[in-house]
């Protein structure tokens, strides 16, 4: 039996990348994407390029809503996850307290609901990839801040509320910007989790690909989606947890 990847955002980009590479090896890859339509487009695409199996799944990772019904509808089918890669991302939101509350919640409250939301479709041994970014490095942060999230006795709802009250101030005062802030937020978010579903010896890590050339990163950008992805990829397989990763190698924080 193959294994079964679920990936968000990924009907483009290192998402897109992503999937191409894990139904080559044999996976059965999920293309999570909030667009049905071109969720079905790139599945069917790869399918053709790859001759692997390929499905869309409409997933938004803002709406609970949609969250929901996309789990469902793995529960119907009798689906169950061996990989979650939480991929799904926005930088450079329209700027103001919208664009803070938009990265927030896409960089950061996505891939916490997404997890939350397919827990119980998440076989035991299963792996969970948080795509981050080196911008949210800790030491991009102040100092109260990067004490706060660096503390190794940071709860999950502790950390939730700092990113409430974070977007209710406007995203000002950490000494980043909101993309940056949402990035270091995921990367303490990956390592609560790792010790939460460690009895269940589920592995979360958090992968970065960085500066790529996609559409979110640009022409100008120094890596190939190829090695984006493929830096990605290190979570999907990896043995290790509550870490944080670029190209197979750990690095701080």
């Amino acid at each position: 039996m193959g294994k079964t990847v679920l990936i968000s955002g990924a009907n483009r980009g290192i998402g897109q990348q992503l999937a191409r590479m894990l139904a080559t090896t044999g996976w059965d890859v999920l293309v999570g994407a909030r667009d049905l339509a071109k969720g079905n487009a790139a599945a069917a695409r790869m399918r053709k390029e790859t001759g692997g199996r390929l499905k869309a799944v409409e997933l938004d990772v803002t709406s609970d809503v949609s969250i929901a019904r996309a789990a469902q509808k793995l529960r119907d089918g009798a689906i169950q996850i061996d990989a979650l890669v939480n991929n799904a991302g926005v930088y450079g939101a329209a700027r103001g307290a919208d664009g803070v509350a938009l990265t927030v919640e896409t960089n950061f409250f996505g891939p916490l609901q997404v997890t939350l939301g397919t827990l119980p479709l998440l076989r035991d041994g299963a792996t969970i990839t948080n795509v981050t970014s080196g911008l949210g490095s800790l030491s991009n942060l102040d100092p109260e801040h990067r004490r706060a999230l660096a503390d190794p006795t940071l709860t999950r709802d502790a950390l939730v509320e700092m990113m409430r009250a974070f977007v209710r101030g406007g995203g000002t005062s950490w000494g980043t910007d909101a993309y940056g802030v949402s990035k270091a937020a995921l990367n303490a978010l990956t390592r609560i989790l790792a010790s939460e579903l460690a009895p269940r010896n589920i592995h979360v890590n958090a992968t970065c690909p960085g500066w790529v050339r996609t559409d979110m990163g640009g022409r100008g950008a120094p890596r190939s989606v190829e090695e984006g992805a493929e830096s990605v990829l290190f979570g999907v397989t990896t043995a290790e947890t509550g870490g944080i990763y670029r190209d197979g190698v750990r690095i701080a924080p």
